[in-house]
This record gives structure tokens, sequence and C-alpha cells, in this order.
């Protein structure tokens, strides 16, 4: 699911408190008012519950505004179908046809196409652009039309995947959505809207963020970060630092939201730091992807001067540490519709993002695309069906091999409004990444908390990326390309400076090994006289 934003939560309980008293006493267009006002502030199970009493062939309003709530609230799908059939039939296509009949059999179409009918979909949707002139509505049905062409030709040819739910450890009956996953697969943050006892919420209400460790192969039970700064607010994952150290969260103060970072400490996590401006802009930025260097960040943002509503940008790092002006992505990638959650695979050319626009089959879907040696993006691809389905499909997160997949997704088998999963691919994927680990101890044997390591091409001196340890285990984990030799050097204040080489096979590769590369522990060597 998209980021929700949920203000004004107690005066919004009271409203519907008061639209409860003796609705059965209260004339029809009142109660038809009162479940519109509703649905301006997406209350839709709320919306439902009013409109009940009164849909049926007598109030087709009514009837056609239950329909539209059980489709904007993801309910089951046979149910809104029947309600906006209903509706529909109550308000036939004809040649002056008014608003309300154009809705009900837009909106039916619609849930055809979520209930996997792209033919009866695309019909419907035939139908209601023959009977409008209206040139914005137009646009709209030939989206979904596009959709509904899109989906056919990507059901012909589906991919072959295997589907693994991470099972009710991990998963609640409420929304658990935005994955991410250490490069070694040891550890998980994803957001979730279960209820936090201990800060008095006990409804689906506000995002938090929930980490759990995988141990002896199985995940060990999700715990709300403890992130300071927390105020009532939606926090939702984002992403990582390239050395796993920090957490990226995005942050939402009402109607527009921003991107933080927080880093692990041996007290426990930092005190969260906005993204610095020019990423942060104050038109909700919303995701955000590190390159394995950390030099260049890719990000979702709703600033103007885009191509649509949220666009891709990235931003580099200056020669002085700050961030330079973000460049957009351009219109190979960004669409006059949204673009999302972009990911930079480890590989630094491979992009996944998420697009309603293009040739989606519906909603987002998600898609790749590669930079090339002239700086410029390959035409991006569909990564095919069933991966993608005719609802939303964001926050794909795929292990350093290309064959796992850590996403969430809405599936009738599922614990609640949205579970993880885990997408398992055959051994196909061409590329060679390694995932490179180690712990490294101070003097004293106590795991190096501060020490930085630098790793680079021992044949062209290029910097592969700069990496810092788990300050309460000493570990760091570093991708890199193999069939390579490589330099190690390690600086931590207090020690002498370390240096070491070590070489990487080519099939020390990720999807060989299934598994990290894990070099010596390494103790460093005090820079203090000897007393």
């Amino acid at each position: 699911m998209l980021r929700k934003h949920y203000t004004f939560i107690l005066t919004v309980i009271i409203i519907i408190s008061i639209f409860f008293n003796d609705v059965t006493a209260q004339s029809p267009r009142k109660i038809i008012r009162e479940a519109n006002q509703l649905i301006e502030i997406a209350f839709y199970e709320e919306a439902i519950k009013v409109l009940t009493p009164l849909a049926n062939e007598k109030h087709p309003e009514a009837l056609l505004l239950k329909g539209f709530s059980h489709l904007a609230n993801d309910d089951e799908l046979a149910k809104t179908i029947e309600t906006l059939e209903r509706a529909a039939a109550l308000y036939p296509l004809k040649k002056n046809s008014s608003n309300q009949a154009l809705e009900a059999h837009f909106y039916l179409g619609q849930a055809y196409r979520l209930n996997e009918e792209p033919e009866k979909a695309c019909e419907k949707f035939n139908q209601v652009k023959a009977h409008t002139q209206n040139i914005e509505f137009i646009e709209d049905v030939e989206q979904e039309i596009a959709y509904c062409e899109n989906y056919l030709k990507l059901k012909e040819n589906p991919v072959d995947r295997k589907i693994e739910h991470m099972g009710d450890i991990i998963n609640s009956p409420y929304e658990d959505h935005s994955p991410i996953v250490l490069f070694d697969e040891s550890t998980i943050y994803f957001t979730s809207t279960r209820p936090i006892d201990s800060l008095q919420n006990e409804g689906p209400f506000f995002e938090n963020i929930f980490v759990s460790h995988r141990r002896n192969n199985q995940w060990t039970k999700p715990k709300m970060m403890e992130i300071p700064g927390y105020g009532g607010t939606n926090r939702a994952t984002v992403g990582l630092t390239p050395d796993g150290q920090g957490l990226i969260f995005y942050e939402n103060f009402g109607v527009e939201g921003a991107l933080f970072v927080t880093y692990k400490t041996f007290e426990g996590w930092s005190q969260p730091e906005p993204l610095p401006a020019p990423i942060n802009s104050g038109f909700n930025e919303t995701h955000a992807s590190f390159t394995p260097d950390g030099n260049t960040i890719y990000f979702s943002s709703e600033r103007p001067g885009g191509f649509g509503g949220k666009d891709i940008y990235s931003s580099s790092k200056l020669p002085d540490g700050t961030w330079g002006m973000p460049v957009n992505a351009g219109e190979v990638i960004n669409t006059l519709q949204d673009e999302e959650s972009p990911f930079i695979h480890p590989d630094g050319t491979t992009l996944y993002y998420s697009s309603s626009g293009k040739n989606s089959m519906g909603g987002y879907d998600v898609f790749k695309s590669s930079l090339n040696e002239d700086g410029n993006w390959s035409i991006p691809e569909n990564i095919g069906y069933p991966i993608n389905t005719p609802t939303d499909d964001l926050f794909y997160l795929p292990t350093p091999n290309g064959q796992r997949v850590y996403y969430s997704s809405q599936q009738e088998d599922g614990l609640g409004q949205s579970d993880l999963f885990v997408l398992l691919f055959p051994p196909s994927d061409k590329r060679s990444m390694a995932v490179v680990s180690s712990h490294i101890f101070n003097s004293e044997n106590q795991p190096a908390e501060n020490a930085v390591i630098h790793v680079s091409n021992l044949n062209n001196q290029d910097i592969m990326g700069t990496f810092r340890t788990n300050p309460l285990t000493g570990k760091f984990i570093a991708i890199i390309p193999t069939a390579r030799e490589y330099q190690l050097i390690i600086e931590s204040e207090g020690h002498k400076t370390y240096s070491q080489t070590f070489n990487l096979d080519a099939r020390d590769d990720y999807k060989t090994k299934n598994r990290a590369i894990y070099l010596p522990a390494i103790t460093l060597e005090s820079n203090q006289p000897a007393e």
C-alpha cells in the first residue's frame, strides 16, 4: 500500500459517532450526504454501514456509493461486483448519460479488471468511452483500456516463479509492507499497522517500523524499533545505507512527508536526522535507495517541475560531502502518471521501480531499467505477470543474486490487509555479485564500533564502497563484483590502519554460494605506546 495520511482522527471519530445516531430516522438525502462526507475522508467501512439500509433499487445513488466504497476499501471483489452490477443496471448508458451512469459503469469495469477479468473490463470501458465527450474522463478510460490490453499481453507469457508466505511470526491481521532486508538476509525491517500496546495505539491508525532477525533458520518475533523522537505519526521503512548500519525511513506530518535516517549505535538507534536539502524539498519525498558506494541516491518526489505526479530523481555527492542538485531521471523512466519506490541493485546499474504509467497492467507495476555506458537508461521492462497484478505492486527488493525478492502483496489467503512474501526464481540470473562479510575487533577484543572499512579494486584503485561495522557485533557487510582482486583498508581511532588484499573467484557470487563470503575475523592493533 502507498503511504496513508491519517489526520484529525479524534475529530473524525466524533463525527462518525454522530452519523450513526439514529441513522434510520434520517431522510435518504441526508444519509447520502453524510455517506459522501465519510467517503471524502476515506472512511469507507463507515460509509458502507450508513448506506446499507438504503442501498436498494429505490435508491440507486446509495447503491452506487456503496459499490464504490467496497471498491475503494479493497473489499471482497464478488461483493463489490454484485453491488456495482445492480447500480449499473439502474443507470443504463445512453446518449446523454448522467455522471452517475458513467461512474457506475466505470467503477464496474475497474472491479472486473481487479477480479482478473480483463476482457469484460475492456468491453465495459469501451462502452463508457462511447457515451462521453469529457476529455479528462476519456483519458482516464483510455488508461484503463491500456491496463487491460497490457494485462492480456503479459498474461500470455507468465514468469516462472514460486511464492512463499513469510508466515504468522512476521505477518499480522493488519497491514505489513515495505520489507527491507540486510544483504546477507539475516535481518528484516518492515512497516506494520499492528497495535502498539505500550503506546496505547489500539488500532491500525499509524504505521510503525518493526525488526526481526534470522536465528536457526527461523525469524524471531518482530519487535517495534525504538527510534527516538516518535510522536504519534506514521513511520515507514524505506531503505538502508550502503553499510547496512543506517535505516532510512519516511515520516509524515499530516499531508506531506520527508525522508529521515537513523544509525545503529552501541546505545541503540540514533536521533533521526532528515536527509539534507536538496533531497528533502518539502514536497513529499517517499522512497530512496543508495548506490553501493554511497555516492548517489535515487528517490521519489512530488516536487514541481517533473513529468507527472511523483517522479524519480537522483542526486550525487559532491567533493565537499554535500549533495548536488537532484536530476530528474527523464522521460524514459518517468511518465505523466506516478513513479514510486526506486531500488538501485547492488550492481549499481539496475534500477527497479514502480510506475502507474507505461505498460502497466493496472495501478502500479514493477519495472526494471539498466544504466548504459553512455549514462542513459534502457527502455523499462515490465517484470511480468503474475509478479505484477491488477492491483498496486510496489516495494520490490531483490537479493544480490536476483533469485529471491522480498515484497508485500494483498492476497486472498493472507493473514491481513497486506502480507510479506518471498518470491523465488529458478537459477537463471546472470549477475555475479558477492556478499562479503567479516567481524572486526579492537585491541581489547571488543567490537570495533567506530571502524571504517574501505574496499577498492586492486587493479585500478577504484573505490568500491565505504562501510561501517555493526557497533554491537563488529560485523560489516559489503556487496562487490566477483572475479577481481581487492584491497581492504580499515581505519579506527586509536588503532593502526589495517590493510589486506583478497581475491574473489568467479564462482564466489551469491547465486552460486547462496551465502555470504566470510573473511577471517580481524583484530586491530593499538597505536598507543605500550606502558
